[in-house]
């Protein structure tokens, strides 16, 4: 369990310490793949969705940049 923990501090030190514009491009590339993994689950096609939230994403967190420290 400790092992866990330790492996999840390190992953959250190493993505809190990304560039601004590193930190919005990872979070839009997994909000991307996240929806594009329901997206096979579901019925239905296309991949605007996947893209969209991808890119919203991407936005949102480089204009809020959440990991600045104030």
């Amino acid at each position: 369990m400790d092992s866990l923990r330790d492996g999840y501090r390190q992953l959250d030190d190493r993505v809190r310490g990304l560039s601004r514009v590193s930190y919005a491009l990872l979070v839009g590339f997994v909000s991307a793949v996240g929806v594009f993994a329901v997206r096979l689950l579901l019925p239905g096609g296309g991949s605007f969705g996947p893209v969209a939230m991808g890119v919203a994403m991407t936005v949102v967190y480089y204009a809020f940049n959440p990991n600045n420290e104030t």
